[in-house]
């Protein structure tokens, strides 16, 4: 940060030069109607969610016309049955479908052998956040 920035009380602002956009502690970034987060000038938008699974390997439709990259993790702590949650994206032009995710529920193989393998129990709660289009 420049001298300026730091020494004035702001939340929200720009550093000398243009540089650098910062928000500090207690500041807000809002985008307002009709303003828009890019990237390289491709507008970014940003889907969130929670899935109740059903299966070991979930499809969700994000409501994105396509997805970029997503992330999940289990609502509550983990369990031999899941034991841990994947995310991917697919090749979105079939699998899944532009826009889909699909998230993979693991469960712990047991003993001393630490390869995971396809949950057999669902019901469990599973947050997710995509990025795309």
């Amino acid at each position: 940060m420049t001298a300026q920035s730091t020494s004035m009380n702001t939340k929200v602002g720009i550093e000398q030069g243009g540089a650098r956009l910062f928000v500090k502690a207690g500041g807000v970034l809002d985008i307002e109607s009709g303003g828009v987060l890019s990237q390289n000038g491709a507008p970014l938008k940003i889907a969130r969610g929670q899935l109740t699974t059903a299966t070991a390997a979930d499809t969700v439709v994000t409501g994105l016309s396509a997805v970029a990259a997503v992330v999940a993790s289990l609502e509550s702590d983990p369990t031999d049955i899941p034991f841990m949650v994947s995310a991917q994206i697919g090749d979105q032009a079939g699998a899944p479908a532009a826009g889909s995710i699909i998230i993979k529920t693991w469960q712990n193989t047991g003993g001393t052998d630490p390869t995971p393998a396809a949950a057999t129990a669902f019901g469990k709660k599973v947050n997710w956040i995509a990025i795309g289009a």
